[in-house]
């Protein structure tokens, strides 16, 4: 059994879309749980209806706390022996769920990862290039996240053993902002002996929709995701992955004067911040293989004049 988890927080617009693609499965062994996180739209009523409509659909609705405290309280009803958490302004592949069961049986798997698309309003893209099966340990997996074969830290695309979790008492935080997932993976690996990445197997559609960035949203959220990176260097030894994980706060920071140029919000110590973040950690982005000469460009365009890079970008 495999129970999907899926936070809904004024998601009436895209919900439909996702459930006709869930409902669809090549896989029957599996239940569904809404968790509404007190939406003021009519999400809640929709949950209801598909709950009425569906034997394997059950409805959570909660006060609002955010997509970590959504995801938790789904992760109290589970049933099923793995579990996963699409998000419901995205969509799936009707092999989805069979794909995540198939390759959990073949390598008797902790954690199953699969390959996804990048979906715009006009164009669909690969989000994973490489095609071949990959079996990791728990520690290896913990690098892949941030270095080739880049698993990341999306939820969406894996399946994660519930009894891991439940024995650990592990939960998604709400002190990591945006990279909540990411750290969950992170901290879930440290747990697994055995984990597979099938990421020529593309069986998610993740969204990717105009969004506004609010003075709220950029403070609480994004910030925070740097936190993230700072958990990950202060309980790592391998310079490697610590490396990666300071090259990601450079990239998170030059993402972060973006996204705080366009919130409209004024605060000259917040430029300060990120531009630190920037100048500590240059180093080891401009090292990195990850990212062009061209992003490396506008990294050193950010440490120096990040207003310069905003408009720019």
């Amino acid at each position: 059994m495999i129970t999907v988890v899926v936070p809904v927080y004024n998601m009436a617009r895209y919900l439909n879309r996702f459930m006709a693609s869930i409902m669809e499965q090549d896989y029957q062994e599996y239940e569904i749980v809404l968790v509404d996180d007190g939406s003021t739209d009519n999400s809640g009523e929709l949950c209801d209806q598909y709950a009425y409509s569906h034997s394997n659909v059950t409805v959570i609705h909660k006060q609002n706390g955010g997509l970590s405290s959504a995801r938790n309280a789904g992760m109290d009803l589970v049933a099923g022996g793995f579990v996963t958490f699409p998000d419901p302004d995205d969509w799936v592949e009707p092999t989805y769920l069979k794909t995540f069961a198939e390759l959990q049986k073949k390598h008797n798997a902790d954690l199953v990862c699969t390959g996804y698309y990048i979906d715009y309003e006009n164009r669909t893209i690969s989000g994973t290039s490489i095609r071949d099966e990959i079996v990791l340990t728990g520690k290896e997996a913990q690098k892949a996240l941030l270095l080739p074969p880049r698993i990341k830290g999306f939820a969406w695309n894996k399946l994660y053993r519930c009894s891991i979790i439940k024995q650990e008492d592990l939960r998604f935080l709400d002190d990591v902002g945006t990279t909540e997932d990411l750290d969950f993976a992170f901290r879930y690996l440290s747990f697994c002996r055995k984990t597979c990445a099938a990421l020529g197997n593309h069986t998610y559609h993740y969204y990717q929709h105009d969004g506004a960035v609010t003075h709220s949203s950029f403070l609480v959220n994004h910030f925070r995701a740097i936190h993230t990176y700072e958990k990950i260097i202060e309980s790592e030894e391998d310079p490697q992955l610590t490396s990666a994980a300071k090259a990601e706060i450079c990239n998170t920071a030059m993402n972060l004067i973006v996204a705080y140029s366009k919130s409209g919000y004024s605060d000259e110590s917040i430029y300060s911040r990120l531009r630190g973040y920037i100048k500590e950690n240059l180093h080891y982005y401009l090292n990195s293989d990850l990212y062009g000469i061209g992003r490396k460009v506008q990294a050193i365009i950010a440490r120096c004049t990040p207003r310069l890079y905003a408009r720019l970008k």
